[in-house]
């Protein structure tokens, strides 16, 4: 199933222009900062609001094509749709919230009615009104009412934006076995990198109403000239190859012939996929491998290029590998460690650095 899209739509003081192709595999994170124009292209995609000029198409299906005057109303795309505030009938209890979306008889996927609200925990708060739910609970009710709905496109609008912590993770590991289990392709919209770390394994960078990046978040990451939030840490997608009991440290093999990378606790079964999580100001740069150090990562990298994105911290470009890695450090190691593209040195990692 593909989504395909080419749109524009202006406000006043605002425009956005966009030009797609989704395969609409898995999770694809609309990412970018606030005003940039992600809720808007999910209103267009949804239909809540027609879009002034271009087309859309879902696999065999024309939503709306502009010049010829076509447009499918929202009730007839067969999307189910979280917003940000869950949005749930405040007259109706939970029960009678989600049977609201049973009569819908689409094509899309279905669930087990009774075995998703085991999932998401709501057995105890069916009886219960949207008031007296918390911002947690009415989030998870959100998503099973839009799930019962069997759509064929689940979108996201920033759901987990207002929760709290442990809301955050729960929901986020609800939402990854959902997807994985059924298949279901969705939509994520969000400006948290924790969630695109999490679920996303595509994402669409959107800047201004612009598409200024698309691909594979590992392949984003750690890019200059990108978001900035994107552009100071780097993805390794590896599995976890050994395990250290006795110091409760686990070892992720990131590429064969390559030094693993160490990381805090015990808990992972070998061959378990990881996806790390390196932070360039967690990364130091020495000429020479250490000894008599704490430091538990050590890796040969190899200077690709060298940025002045901020003019206070000079940003190095190192390669591990395939895979690219940015280093902060400062004008002056910059300057006496003669740093330049090409030489060969060790990119030190503090194992509490690392997240997965």
């Amino acid at each position: 199933m593909s989504l395909s899209l080419s749109l524009q739509h202006r406000y006043s003081t605002f425009e956005l222009e966009v030009e797609l192709q989704l395969a609409c595999q898995g999770i694809t994170a609309l990412f970018g900062p606030s005003g940039c124009g992600k809720s808007t292209l999910m209103r267009l995609l949804s239909g809540l609001e027609p879009a002034q000029q271009g087309v859309i198409r879902f696999g065999n299906d024309c939503w709306q094509d502009c010049d010829r005057g076509t447009f499918i109303p929202p009730e007839q795309r067969n999307i189910g749709m979280v917003f940000q505030d869950a949005r749930l009938f405040p007259h109706l209890n939970v029960q009678d919230n989600l049977n609201f979306a049973t009569p819908y008889r689409r094509l899309g996927v279905q669930l087990d009615k009774a075995l998703l609200i085991e999932q998401l925990q709501l057995g105890p708060l069916l009886r219960q009104k949207p008031a007296t739910l918390s911002g947690g609970q009415k989030q998870r009710v959100a998503l099973a009412r839009a799930l019962l709905s069997r759509p064929r496109l689940l979108l996201l609008d920033e759901p987990l934006s207002a929760l709290d912590q442990e809301s955050r993770l729960l929901i986020m590991a609800l939402i990854e076995q959902l997807q994985q289990s059924h298949s279901l392709p969705v939509l994520y919209v969000t400006h948290a990198v924790d969630e695109v770390l999490r679920l996303a394994n595509h994402m669409v960078c959107l800047q201004q109403g612009r598409v200024i990046a698309e691909g594979d978040p590992a392949t984003l990451f750690g890019q200059q000239g990108c978001i900035p939030q994107l552009s100071n840490r780097a993805l390794l997608r590896g599995r976890v190859c050994n395990l250290d009991v006795r110091s409760r440290m686990t070892a992720i093999l990131i590429e064969e012939d390559l030094p693993p990378i160490w990381i805090a606790g015990a808990t992972h079964t070998p061959g378990t996929p990881l996806t790390l999580s390196l932070q360039a100001e967690d990364i130091a740069l020495s000429l020479q491998p250490l000894s008599g150090t704490s430091l538990q990562n050590q890796l040969p990298v190899t200077i690709t290029n060298i940025e002045h994105p901020d003019p206070d911290r000079p940003c190095i470009q190192v390669r591990f590998g395939r895979h690219a890695l940015p280093v902060s450090i400062s004008h002056r190691a910059l300057e006496e460690l003669d740093l330049r593209p090409g030489l060969q040195l060790w990119a030190l990692v503090k194992s509490v650095a690392v997240e997965y």
